[in-house]
């Protein structure tokens, strides 16, 4: 009796564990579940993205469109620079401008091509000091003795949830950007500060 109740039961266990590796109802749902985590984090991955490549195509056009402008005239005031600084600002909008460093420093350019700063103008920074060495070297091809050469410098980090949450195994806090653009003036060799 014992004997025929344990070869039932082994019969039962192994009616029960065939039935069990062949349904596949329940399939679908586990394979879900193992995706699903590469799905999220993909997604999260592409807003970041997003967000990166906009921030840095926003800074190029801070940078490229302040230098521009202060090349286009001969001469600036003070109060003119500063709300061309502060309106340029506004390009990085809608994100934080809090963090945002501009500065536009107006270069002369000796025979032996080393620039020195004119003048120089600030957003949330410090202004670089007249007759400091450039703090990006002037390229070969586009200096000019007596010639001014305008330096835009726009640096900027970019701190979002996931970048925050993965500072503490990265070590960064953030995504840095540090852009800056060469100007030639177009109206006469130099460019005036009053």
């Amino acid at each position: 009796m014992t004997m025929k109740r344990s070869l039932s039961f082994f019969r039962f266990a192994q009616c029960r564990i065939r039935g069990i590796a062949s349904d596949r109802s329940a399939a679908s749902g586990v394979e879900f579940a193992l995706v699903l985590p590469i799905l999220v984090m993909l997604l999260f991955g592409t807003v970041e993205l997003g967000h990166a490549l906009t921030v840095s195509r926003k800074i190029d056009e801070i940078a490229s469109s302040t230098g521009d402008m202060i090349a286009q005239q001969s001469s600036w005031t003070k109060t003119d620079v500063t709300k061309l600084l502060s309106g340029a600002s506004f390009i990085l909008q809608p994100y934080d401008t809090s963090k945002l460093t501009l500065t536009v420093a107006v270069n002369d350019v000796n025979a032996s091509g080393s620039a020195t700063v004119n003048w120089s103008a600030a957003l949330n920074t410090s202004a670089v000091n007249s007759g400091t060495a450039s703090a990006v070297a002037v390229p070969s091809n586009i200096q000019e003795t007596g010639v001014q050469i305008v330096l835009t410098r726009v640096q900027y980090t970019l701190t979002t949830p996931v970048s925050a949450f993965f500072s503490n195994f990265t070590g960064q806090n953030g995504y840095s950007f540090d852009r800056y653009f060469f100007n030639r003036p177009r109206v006469s060799d130099t460019i005036k500060y009053n």
